[in-house]
């Protein structure tokens, strides 16, 4: 093991190992589960289930549950409406028949609009619906709680939502986590996966965890030349883990007019044939994340009778032999141009993210650390959410 020379590299571990030993968001991932199984049997007879609400109250769940969706190839029996556009909610209220269909409505304050919105529309359309045992909702047990008063209006059950966690940390919580077994994920396996990373950052001052986060900082985004972070995995079940972590690193470390880093979403391969000019030829301002799996869901090694320069390359692999290929390629043509983090995996499951997003947790807050700003805040979006109200005060003025 390495002597740890660098002062402010052991500081900043000193911080990480008290916020995971003492913050709701870390703790909340030794909680015993069962509590949360026993709400889920309130959903046992729903072929269902719709979840409202936005933001980190959706993202994490909706991870999860489509994670394991494109796992199994099984349609998600979970159905998250997360925007108030009128046309795809709709679509979404066509697939669930109200005698069979479970409510989880999600938001800590209780007041964001849109998930309001879409509740109450809901109530408008399904004035018979049993609230009371087929439907929740998981908000603060805080005052001028809208969301609050309209479920006591039902009889609904109302969960607590930690108030120490925020919702773009609260995959970990009944806000992920129940969604997530609803939708059939092996929530025992994600949590341990979690458990297990946070036991070598405790154990181990030199966890490779905080190392490569530290590195990456102090290589990459410290003097602000590099601002833009791309998170390219090589899997299209991570699709929606980058949607979480685009959220989570945007609203935590988003804060400061000198220092910021633009999460990007792309996905391998698709994205080599859309972004990938830009990230060869473009400005050098991006570090990059590479997700690879060496094995995915077996597929037949192809044997075509006709011939062609290219066919000739392809005969006698398979889909998944050409994924790593690509992925492999682009790493090498990146890793000339820029700073490049690879994370291989043998395959990706669901304690996979389970590890990613405890890990990005660590990463965000020893970013925010370093950078001197509080990752826990998000007040630079209070004047949009006042303006869209009073946009909708001028309608009914009209």
């Amino acid at each position: 093991m390495r002597v740890v020379k660098d002062a402010v590299y052991s500081e900043t571990y000193k911080y990480i190992l008290e916020q995971v030993n003492n913050l709701d968001i870390f703790r909340v991932i030794d909680d015993d589960l069962a509590p949360i199984k026993k709400l889920a049997s309130k959903f046992a007879d729903c072929d269902k289930i719709l979840v409202l609400g936005t933001g980190g109250s959706s993202l994490g769940g909706k991870c999860l549950v489509n994670f394991q969706a494109n796992m199994s190839g099984v349609e998600p029996r979970v159905i998250f409406i997360e925007n108030v556009d009128s046309r795809s909610f709709h679509n979404a209220i066509r697939k669930c028949n109200p005698a069979n269909t479970g409510i989880i409505v999600i938001s800590k304050s209780g007041r964001t609009t849109e998930t309001l919105m879409t509740f109450l529309t809901l109530c408008e359309m399904w004035k018979d619906f049993d609230y009371k045992n087929r439907a929740i909702a998981i908000t603060e047990f805080s005052d001028n709680n809208d969301l609050r008063k309209i479920a006591n209006s039902l009889n609904m059950e109302v969960v607590e939502h930690n108030p120490k966690i925020g919702g773009r940390f609260s995959v970990f919580s009944v806000v992920g986590l129940l969604p997530a077994l609803l939708g059939n994920v092996d929530i025992d396996a994600f949590t341990k996966a979690a458990q297990k990373i946070l036991i070598e950052v405790k154990e181990n001052s030199e966890a490779r965890t905080f190392s490569d986060t530290y590195e990456m900082y102090d290589k990459a985004f410290k003097n602000g030349v590099i601002n833009q972070h791309v998170i390219m995995p090589y899997s299209d079940m991570l699709e929606d883990y980058t949607k979480w972590a685009v959220q989570l690193i945007s609203e935590s470390l988003g804060k400061s007019g000198d220092f910021g880093i633009t999460p990007i979403r792309a996905m391998g391969t698709v994205d080599q044939h859309s972004m990938l000019q830009l990230f060869l030829g473009g400005p050098a301002n991006k570090f990059y994340t590479i997700i690879v799996a060496k094995n995915n869901e077996p597929t037949l090694l192809i044997k075509p009778s006709i011939c062609g320069k290219v066919i000739e390359h392809l005969k006698g692999h398979t889909i998944n032999e050409l994924m790593y290929a690509h992925a492999k390629a682009t790493i090498q043509v990146l890793k000339a141009k820029a700073p490049v983090r690879v994370l291989e995996y043998d395959e990706i499951n669901i304690a996979t993210i389970g590890e990613l997003m405890v890990k990005n947790f660590i990463e965000v807050l020893a970013i925010a650390r370093l950078a001197n700003m509080n990752p826990f805040d998000q007040p630079a979006v209070e004047e949009s959410k006042r303006l869209a109200l009073q946009y909708l005060n001028n309608f009914q003025d009209k």
